[in-house]
């Protein structure tokens, strides 16, 4: 399936257009490595509920918690040293994977490769934030594609690896971060920063204090606990159903059906009203997840992967471009990275009560209790969303 259209169409500059082509290449090595993080934890490195939870929890914190600081660096300061720097430290975490086989070592290398993700993610939101308004919705809608298509070769990549070594899925990443770093330090990414500055500390004052993206974050909240099931309860559970290539299997199934339905639908997508689209997605979320309990097998649950994928596909992009349209010129940064450290806070729980629950729990109690979650995001988005004021995106 070709790209290069949905590439070079939101915006003409070399930045952008290399900066998606990147976001694909990183994507791809995510998908290879972090699905089999987990399994390899608890497979071979024997790892309980509570050390599995705390180094994926580590990565997560650092990697969603330092955009606060990272976004207002990029702000302030331009965004090509902030990427170059993250993609380095996030190759010496992977090297640690490598390296190591004590928990307090692994959790020591997710907090450096989340540093580095950090960085890297502060400086490209950063950078995307600050195209034309009215460009928004298909800058967000073709790195959601781009990400699609790594998710859909990374997995594919990371089986090879696992026949052979795990280890050598964390390797290649390793140097696949590395030398995307030396690339990018020898490219001019975005070497100037946004012409509207603000210091640092106002930048993020801004951000916290702005009402419509607190509205936002409370109503993205649900998503954010339910997203991390993606890397433990869904691997996991399919590996219970049909192995380690069932688990492989879910990302497969998640990259090309995301590839499929921004192929098909982005011209929808990109021109829905947020609410309704937000509003919907979780409706169907709660329907989705509750629906495993009654899901037959391997077949049934990768059919729940096909829903599961439609409903992240809108969800995201329409978080990314809300949050872009809401920002100040000048605090594009800033405002992805509260918004980032927000995620932080329900990812963390997801991680922690999803691997409790898939662990320890019963199908009904897990399924049902990330149904509920769904239906919170109804109840919320349909209450708050009302009051948010943000222009509507001049749509391409």
């Amino acid at each position: 399936m070709s790209t290069n259209i949905a590439v070079s169409r939101p915006d003409s500059s070399d930045a952008v257009q290399r900066l998606l082509w990147m976001q694909g290449l990183m994507n791809a090595s995510h998908f290879m490595t972090v699905p089999l993080l987990a399994l390899y934890m608890a497979s071979e490195l024997q790892f309980d509920a509570v050390a599995l939870a705390s180094v994926m929890s580590a990565n997560l914190l650092c990697a969603q918690v330092l955009p606060v600081a990272a976004g207002a660096i990029a702000d302030r300061m331009g965004s090509a040293r902030l990427i170059t720097f993250g993609l380095g430290l996030r190759g010496a975490g992977f090297l640690g994977f490598c390296a190591f086989d004590s928990a307090v070592a692994w959790t020591l290398s997710a907090m450096l490769a989340g540093t580095g993700v950090a960085c890297y993610e502060g400086g490209v939101y950063a950078l995307l934030g600050r195209q034309p308004k009215a460009r928004l919705s298909r800058v967000f809608a073709a790195n959601n594609q781009m990400l699609n298509l790594g998710a859909a070769v990374g997995p594919i990549l990371g089986g090879v690896a696992a026949m052979l070594d795990v280890r050598l899925a964390f390797a290649a990443s390793a140097v696949l971060f590395t030398g995307l770093g030396v690339i990018s330090l020898r490219s001019h990414i975005d070497t100037h920063p946004s012409q509207a500055r603000q210091p640092l500390l106002q930048g993020l004052k801004t951000a916290i204090t702005h009402r419509g993206l607190q509205r936002l974050i409370l109503v993205a909240l649900p998503w954010f606990f339910l997203f991390p099931q993606l890397y433990v309860a869904f691997p996991v559970y399919a590996a219970k159903l049909a192995g380690p290539y069932g688990a492989s299997a879910v990302y497969v199934v998640n990259g090309v059906v995301g590839l499929l339905f921004l192929a098909l639908m982005k011209r929808w997508l990109v021109s829905a009203q947020a609410q309704a689209l937000l509003t919907g997605a979780y409706l169907a979320a709660s329907v989705a997840f509750a629906s495993v309990c009654v899901a037959s097998g391997i077949v049934g649950f990768l059919l729940f992967i096909v829903v599961y994928t439609v409903i992240e596909t809108i969800l995201l992009p329409t978080f990314e471009t809300l949050t872009a349209a809401l920002a100040p010129q000048g605090c594009q940064g800033a405002f992805f990275g509260v918004l980032s450290a927000a995620g932080a806070l329900g990812g963390g729980a997801g991680y922690y009560v999803g691997s409790w629950l898939i662990l320890n729990r019963g199908i009904a109690q897990t399924w049902l209790t990330f149904g509920a979650v769904g239906l919170l995001g109804v109840l919320l988005s349909a209450v708050l969303l009302r009051e948010l004021t943000v222009l509507p995106v001049p749509r391409q």
